[in-house]
């Protein structure tokens, strides 16, 4: 595959898809999310001493 160039309009969107995910990346989870995650653990590890 020959290597991109800049006017090439994949090169954009790749460049583009890029900085927003790493944009999505640098996001907080939201406490929501967070406690959840909490929970879930809580009942994950409650299963495993039942075991």
């Amino acid at each position: 595959m020959p290597p991109k160039t800049a006017g090439d309009p994949n090169a954009q969107i790749a460049t583009k898809l890029r900085a927003f995910y790493h944009s999505v990346q640098e996001e907080a989870l939201p406490q929501r999310f967070l406690d959840l995650l909490e929970k879930l653990d809580a009942v994950e590890n409650g299963v495993r001493r039942a075991e």
